[in-house]
């Protein structure tokens, strides 16, 4: 029987890849494992998909992705950030400076770790938005214990038409771990020029440009720290800590980074660890824990525990970090599914075929298309504007796309849609890091071909 033929479907001005999780809700040992849990092997190309497709299962459940570094954290949140959108994804890194340092870490870092800490132990999700948070952390990051939330140096909100004294909210800025500069680069940055406040918020991912008519604040603008184009305005801004410590509490750390490293105290003497907390004893019972790659896990525990009592006495270590076993406790008391990417004899399986096949354009990449159109597949390629889909489509000869919907279509055929991705580039089509995604819905089993790389 011939697939049918593609038909058009209207399109809303941004569309998620999450419909296309319904491959995975049709599987029954997809499902099962959703609903069940336990432990599968799956293709790395597929990793991010099923994890998405578990969390989607349970949309008002907090869910814990661990992976084994930062940067597998990083890029696998960003994936389901795709894939689960408008659902909030927050990536959780490690510090970036180990405590026995004495360094604070980066105020970006800080910013992401408060954003995630906070969706998860409030359940904070978009605004707006049904749906739990899903936090991406590494296993380093679990293993590193948190000052208790009432430790942090307090948020600021700014909206238009409060009245501040700008050298008191300079001075509030300092204290939440911000730093004063001559023009703004990064986040944790804020400069002053004349009645003008450019501030970098540590969880926002542009700056903001604060105009004040005397004490009242007359306008809020996001803009480009590059370009220092306006991106926009804005009616009130939150403005998260940039620190991980109040003044009272990092002062004395900070005193001691500028000392030589032979005269300095340990630094469980200078922080007040006894209000220190492993992360898994902060997130709410509710929480849904799901291991990405267990074979990344126990190494990156073993490892860091071991550059951390060559620096520590064992009992301060103890005070700023979580040993491998009790991370490994903690996460088999809350594990719900545990995946691996290691070949084995696994009860559970889920297999794909990354692309392999290069090609300079869409147009090139037709008669790779084709062929999946044809042999039963649904083939949906991902873009970051419609408009590049647009054009992309003008220069097919053979194939007509339709644009997905909320629903993907039954049968083969071959759909666009637009992802939301930070980099999408049709030179990567069918290549490794394609952009292209096929599933075979009438299959009787999830068989995905090619899957999604938002890198």
């Amino acid at each position: 029987m011939e697939p049918a033929a593609p038909r058009a479907v209207a399109l809303r001005t941004h569309m998620p890849l999450r419909a296309l999780l319904t491959h995975a809700a049709d599987d029954p040992v997809a499902s099962a494992l959703a609903r069940e849990g336990g432990g599968a092997f799956v293709s790395p190309s597929l990793r991010a998909y099923l994890i998405a497709a578990v969390a989607d299962a349970a949309p008002d459940e907090p869910v814990i992705v661990v992976a084994g570094d930062d940067r597998s954290a990083r890029d696998l949140a960003a994936d389901l950030k795709a894939w689960l959108e408008p659902r909030a994804v927050r990536f959780y890194p490690s510090r970036g400076v180990a405590y026995e340092s004495h360094l604070a870490p980066p105020p970006h870092l800080v910013g992401l770790r408060v954003a995630a800490l906070d969706a998860l132990v409030g359940g904070e999700g978009t605004p707006g938005v049904e749906g739990a948070p899903v936090v991406v952390a590494s296993a380093v990051a679990l293993s590193e214990k948190v000052p208790d939330p009432g430790l942090r140096p307090h948020g600021l909100r700014l909206a238009r038409g409060d009245l501040v004294d700008l050298d008191e909210l300079a001075d509030d800025l300092v204290a939440a771990g911000y730093e004063r500069v001559e023009q703004v680069d990064d986040r944790g940055q804020f400069a002053v020029r004349g009645g003008l406040l450019d501030l970098y918020p540590a969880t926002e991912e542009r700056a903001v440009r604060i105009d004040l008519f005397d004490m009242e604040i007359e306008s809020l603008r996001w803009f480009s720290t590059f370009t220092q184009r306006s991106l926009g305005e804005a009616e009130a801004v939150e403005i998260a800590p940039a620190a991980e410590l109040a003044p009272e509490h990092r002062e004395l750390a900070e005193i001691a980074a500028l000392e030589d490293a032979d005269e300095r105290p340990d630094v469980a003497e200078l922080l007040p660890v006894e209000s220190f907390r492993a992360v898994l004893d902060l997130a709410p019972p509710s929480a849904r824990v799901l291991v990405a790659a267990q074979e990344d896990v126990d190494p990156a525990l073993d490892d860091l525990w071991q550059d951390v009592t060559a620096a520590f006495h064992d009992e301060d270590a103890h005070h700023l970090y979580v040993s491998p076993d009790a991370v490994r406790q903690g996460l088999d008391a809350r594990t719900h599914v545990r995946l691996t990417s290691v070949p084995g004899d696994h009860p559970v399986e889920f297999s794909a075929q990354a692309a392999d096949t290069a090609a300079r354009s869409v147009r090139d990449a037709e008669p790779e298309l084709e062929k999946l159109v044809r042999s039963g597949y649904r083939t949906v390629v991902a873009w970051g504007r419609r408009g590049e889909g647009e054009r992309a489509a003008f220069n097919l000869d053979r194939l007509t796309p339709e644009w997905l919907g909320d629903h993907v279509a039954p049968g083969a055929g071959l759909s666009f849609t637009t992802a939301g991705l930070p980099v999408v580039d049709d030179h990567a089509l069918l290549a490794g890091d394609s952009v292209a995604i096929t599933a075979n819905r009438a299959a009787d089993h999830l068989d995905v071909h090619y899957t999604l790389a938002t890198r």
